[in-house]
């Protein structure tokens, strides 16, 4: 793949775009779903957001590079030597989100004005948001790194962008960052497919996110 001055244009456009909405809702507050649970409005906050996201980091890249196309059209079952640890780290994900979840303490839970129905929507935009936002990190960026860098340099740069764009999130989102967003863009590499690197993604935010709804609903929902 052939990287010309215009896609990298794009990418920091696209990049500084999303960057600055996350600002704006930095300063409204509403930067993840537990701030979210706490406003009337603000999975519709969210929902705006993600799917402004699902349209400049997916729709338009994938429109843009047909050559990329085929990362998220097919996925083939790795080698066993990639598949096992994969696998055995998506375990440690979903478990770590889950003790990591069930360690917040919610004083504001009689308050939540969120039901499972009026929210379902959420997760389905959620998970399309981070199919796109995984093809723009671990699909377009990370791939065009590598037309100028190693596979480390390309995932040293790819993981700097991830942790910049987490500027916003808690301190220890910000430090987790780091090591997922490596082990991210090495599956993304080794699978040459955006739907490993999803997959992981979406089960630590699904499981994490889903933990939050209920732990921070359940008044509302045995009401």
């Amino acid at each position: 793949m052939s990287v010309s001055t215009t896609l990298w244009v794009l990418i920091a456009t696209v990049f500084s775009t999303f960057f600055a909405i996350s600002w704006i809702y930095k300063n409204l507050g509403i930067t993840n779903l537990e701030k979210a649970l706490k406003l009337r409005n603000g999975l519709v906050f969210l929902n705006m957001k993600h799917a402004l996201g699902i349209m400049i980091f997916g729709v338009f890249f994938y429109l843009s590079l047909p050559q990329l196309q085929h990362t998220v059209n097919t996925i083939e079952i790795a080698p066993l030597n990639t598949l096992i640890p994969y696998l055995i780290l998506l375990f440690v994900c979903a478990f770590l989100a889950y003790r990591s979840a069930g360690n917040i303490e919610n004083d504001y839970l009689d308050r939540s004005p969120y039901t499972l129905s009026s929210a379902w929507s959420y997760f389905i935009i959620r998970l399309v948001f981070l199919l796109a936002y995984e093809f723009f990190f671990r699909i377009v960026i990370l791939f065009s790194f590598l037309e100028y860098f190693s596979i480390s340099e390309a995932i040293a740069y790819n993981t700097l962008l991830y942790v910049l764009i987490h500027a916003f999130d808690s301190r220890k989102e910000i430090i987790g960052a780091i090591p997922f967003g490596i082990v991210l863009c090495l599956f993304a590499y080794l699978t040459q497919s955006v739907w490993y690197a999803f997959i992981m993604h979406a089960t630590l935010s699904t499981v994490y996110e889903i933990t939050i709804f209920f732990k921070q609903t359940k008044t509302t929902l045995l009401s």
